[in-house]
């Protein structure tokens, strides 16, 4: 029997330590960070960039400095890299941009159009894969004065960040980065004769998710959204009315809009979230950098819906995107959703998954899609697994959105849904040995969860498992490879 679990070498980085948790959980990886390598517990070791020198015990994946530092090369350093890419990562036709150093190493080079090396059984990444990722995570792009990457009102140019990535801001730059470690840890485990154990963070029946959010900005025109939320009560409810009975759930954004305020409109937002619908924060531009101004706008409307884990929606940041973080952090907010209302599909980010920030979840938002758009957008979400936010202004909007996610099996949640599915799937743990014939293990849930895992044997058919996992009680697995 040989173990089939992953191990991470702990980096004296913490930016490194944040993008790897953010990319093995991605993945839907099982892994643990440790000191040094067990090769009774783990089948691959993944050495990340600032990583403590320790005996090299399974087969393994070297990044960047650390592969320079055990292996020996030639270190080329990217000019004005970061913000400008010094190279491109290419996979399945797609490219990202990668920072910093580029290496080389004396070797077997696996790939034409990327830098990845093979020696002695070990792979060797020529770049630094956790600190690009990084990069992206914390909105380093977003904070840069160069090339107009806010907009003269405040908002996010994502025909700037395209320009400066060097690829559209439509392809999530992080996750190509993460999919080709997968494809690196998936050669090694085909390469020992091993199957590789992934978790899907999709509900089962599900191809990603998607939170459909209502951004309220003013109420005086007739048919605006807010004088048909005041008519939520009374007999003349028009599409709220239809939407607050349907089975998926939509989250509202209300703040000091143009010409109201929560206080005003108190009982109709009670009872969007009586009927299952979610209701946050939309913050004022002014709130992203000034915590007496979120915690003023943040308490009005806590004290309407007697609870105090809201969502906060930024209008647009007056500066940076990690001031934004900080602000919904002061105000122990459940997640932010900070970027584009007005623009079309992009990540500004880089991912196409929530990401945890500090204390608080990131929600990826795609802005505002054009409806002649949606079908595209919804085959993109539902191709990628991805789990993101999509700003509707208008009923049509709406309906046109959860029409075209339906169709494509897409899961219609509210984000803090879609925070605890995620939290659920990556706290399930596992453990798994391998015989060359049978696959067993035990996996264990922290609550009671419904989830498919996915086993890729090294040559053959994939299986899907669907379990349903009790809360701390293994689920044992056999299963025939």
């Amino acid at each position: 029997m040989v173990p089939t679990n992953i191990a991470v070498i702990k980096s004296r980085d913490p930016r490194v330590r944040e993008a790897i948790r953010y990319t093995l959980n991605s993945l839907g990886l099982f892994w643990e960070e440790v000191h040094e390598p067990d090769p009774i517990k783990h089948m691959v070791s993944i050495f990340p960039e600032e990583s403590e020198f320790v005996p090299v015990v399974t087969p393994s994946i070297f990044i960047g400095s650390t592969a320079l530092a055990y292996f020996g090369g030639d270190k080329v350093e990217g000019k004005r890299s970061p913000p400008m890419p010094s190279g491109f990562l290419e996979l399945n036709k797609e490219k990202s941009p990668f920072f910093g150093s580029k290496y080389s190493f004396d070797c077997e080079r696996l790939s034409r159009t990327n830098p990845i090396f093979r020696k002695d059984g070990i792979i060797l990444v020529g770049y630094d894969l956790f600190k690009t990722v990084a990069y992206f995570l914390m909105g380093a792009e977003l904070s840069l004065g160069m090339k107009q990457v806010k907009t003269p009102d405040n908002r996010i140019n994502l025909a700037a960040i395209s320009e400066i990535r060097g690829v559209e801001a439509r392809v999530p730059a992080a996750d190509l980065h993460a999919r080709l470690l997968l494809s690196l840890i998936l050669m090694l485990h085909k390469s020992e004769g091993l199957p590789l154990v992934l978790k899907r963070a999709s509900p089962p029946g599900r191809r990603g998710a998607l939170a459909i959010s209502v951004p309220v900005q003013r109420i005086g025109r007739s048919r605006s959204l807010i004088g048909k939320l005041k008519n939520l009560l009374r007999k003349r409810e028009i599409w709220i009315e239809k939407i607050s009975k349907m089975q998926e759930s939509i989250t509202f954004f209300a703040g000091r809009g143009e010409d109201y305020s929560p206080s005003g409109i108190g009982e109709s937002l009670l009872a969007l979230e009586e009927n299952g619908h979610e209701v946050g924060l939309l913050a004022s531009p002014k709130a992203s950098v000034s915590h007496e101004a979120i915690l003023d706008e943040y308490r009005e409307l806590a004290e309407i819906l007697k609870r105090g884990d809201l969502g906060i929606r930024f209008r647009s940041i007056e500066s940076t995107i990690n001031e934004a973080f900080e602000s919904a952090m002061f105000v122990k907010a459940k997640y932010t959703i900070v970027g584009e209302i007005y623009q079309g599909f992009g990540y500004p980010l880089g991912v196409s998954r929530p990401l945890k920030v500090g204390s608080i979840w990131s929600i990826p938002t795609l802005g505002r899609v054009r409806r002649e758009r949606a079908a595209d957008v919804m085959e993109e979400i539902a191709k990628r697994g991805s789990f993101v936010s999509l700003d509707a202004m208008t009923e049509l909007s709406v309906l046109t959105a959860i029409n075209e996610a339906l169709k494509r099996e897409i899961w219609i949640t509210t984000p803090s849904k879609m925070i605890e599915r995620l939290e659920g799937v990556y706290n399930v743990r596992g453990t798994f040995r391998y015989d060359r014939r049978y696959l067993e293990g035990k996996i264990t849930s922290q609550t009671p969860l419904d989830v498919q895992v996915l086993v890729i044997p090294p040559d053959g058919k994939e299986t899907v498992l669907e379990l349903n996992l009790e809360e701390n009680k293994p689920h044992q697995i056999n299963l025939r490879i």
